[in-house]
């Protein structure tokens, strides 16, 4: 069942990481300026990440299958609205759909793996899930950028839709009692509303915990910034700096779907463990402030493409940042504490796109060109993001890093 779940957040993974492929056509149908692109890209993951909390109260009172299966036919209104859109509009009005059908994908899936694994099998499981769900990057990689050059890249969008139908019926027939032992399994329809209500208290208690603001603020910049790169710039950069080929773009974003299924796995394997971890993720997220920074100045091909690459795998610290969060927080809090996680994960992707489509209107730099302001601008959210991890989540004196 766990398999039939993840096949829905695949392909959630392949509408949000479109744009870094679709960008260039969809740049030059509807005259989209960087800013107009990024808000349209980026409303997405507004819908996606706005809907995460009220997603964790569903799932935790009405249950896995129910949640899934009322929400995500949106995805394949979204993706029909998005493949006959004839205004910048319409194609926002889609991309918001998909992002409410796409919002219970991979929560699904955690409180799933969070019910049978706990420890260091939830670190591995939720690894395995976070790569195998890197696999819709794939479709969004070569085979994307062929359906653009034949068939144009409404054709995408129409596949899409067809997929998310069938993984619909896939869901419907083969998640079977996976909520019967939850608490609220016997509660009436009433109650469970009356419940839900209640449990919004809980995020307040999350909010008051000490480590809070300091996890959020890394949840939100380094997910985000790759996302900005793979789902946004990565197209317009290598087409319009490097001169090279939109099908080029899509085999490089290819390899970075590799690296996206192997390197969550990567990172499981060599989790520090509780005390060490704070110590780790205080020093490895710079690699991604370095990795951008010189993105934004390279103006020979191998170079972006290499730091591209080391972007990619230092992003994939997501899986220790997961496990930093789950040792905060008590048990009866984590389901919500993950929706809270996701939130700010997805909003944060949202913010970096949004603010990075205007970073060249704000620097207004006389040497550079729109790449060099985005680049810089996600390196300036991301240091702002890990300093304040560092500062706001340190450990009281005398406490371990992780309790």
């Amino acid at each position: 069942m766990l398999y039939f779940l993840l096949s829905g957040f695949i392909l959630s993974q392949a509408y949000r990481t479109m744009g870094g492929i679709l960008s260039v056509p969809l740049k030059t149908e509807f005259m989209l300026n960087s800013d107009r692109l990024a808000g349209v890209i980026g409303s997405f993951h507004i819908a996606f990440g706005g809907l995460q909390l009220l997603i964790g109260l569903l799932i935790d009172n009405f249950g896995i299958r129910k949640t899934i299966l009322a929400i995500s036919p949106f995805s394949v209104i979204g993706a029909v609205l998005s493949a006959a859109a004839v205004t910048p509009a319409m194609l926002q009005w889609g991309q918001i759909l998909i992002g409410f059908g796409c919002a219970p994908a991979f929560l699904v899936c955690i409180v799933l793996m969070a019910r049978h694994f706990t420890g260091k099998q939830f670190s591995m499981m939720y690894a395995f899930a976070l790569g195998s769900g890197s696999l819709g990057l794939v479709f969004t990689s070569t085979p994307t950028a062929w359906l653009v050059e034949h068939l144009g890249w409404r054709s995408c969008f129409y596949i899409l839709a067809v997929l998310s139908f069938l993984t619909w019926l896939l869901i419907f027939f083969g998640v079977r009692n996976v909520d019967e032992k939850s608490d609220s399994a016997a509660l009436s329809i009433k109650q469970k509303a009356v419940t839900a209500v209640r449990s919004i208290s809980g995020y307040k208690s999350l909010l008051q915990i000490r480590e809070t603001p300091g996890i959020l603020a890394l949840v939100f910049v380094i997910y985000a910034a790759f996302l900005t790169l793979r789902g946004l710039w990565l197209g317009p950069l290598l087409v319009e700096r490097h001169q090279v080929s939109l099908v080029f773009a899509g085999n490089l974003a290819l390899l970075l779907s590799i690296i996206s299924v192997f390197s969550p796995m990567l990172f499981g394997r060599l989790d520090p463990g509780p005390g060490k971890r704070y110590r780790y993720l205080c020093i490895e997220p710079w690699i991604l402030v370095v990795g951008f920074v010189v993105l934004a100045y390279s103006q020979q091909l191998w170079v972006s493409i290499l730091s591209i690459v080391v972007i990619a795998i230092a992003a994939c610290n997501t899986v220790w940042q997961l496990a930093d969060a789950k040792e905060v927080y008590p048990q009866h809090l984590q389901g919500r504490a993950i929706a809270l996680f996701n939130t700010s994960l997805f909003m944060g992707a949202s913010f970096m796109q949004w603010i990075s489509g205007k970073a060249h209107d704000i620097f207004r730099l006389q040497d550079g060109d729109i790449f060099t302001s985005a680049f810089l601008m996600s390196a300036i959210v991301l240091s702002v993001g890990i300093v304040a991890y560092i500062v706001l989540r340190r450990p009281v004196r005398g406490v371990p890093a992780n309790r």
